[in-house]
């Protein structure tokens, strides 16, 4: 059995720009999104407009030391 290879996913919403504090971190499947060549969309909740909305993949923030 291969192990599985997975990724962390910074997800934003999507009506909002980078700059915001709403996000969430994922671990996805990265296979099957790098072979159909295509960006992670979830609904989840978004705690500062207190709904469910769509959040999309963005770059992962850089890392500081």
């Amino acid at each position: 059995m291969a192990d599985k290879k997975q990724t962390k996913v910074y997800l934003i919403p999507e009506t909002e720009s980078r700059d915001h504090h709403t996000y969430h971190y994922t671990v996805v499947k990265t296979r099957k999104f790098i072979l159909e060549n295509t960006k992670l969309r979830m609904k989840k909740f978004n705690p500062v407009k207190r709904v469910h909305e769509w959040f999309v993949e963005a770059k992962l923030p850089p890392h500081s030391k």
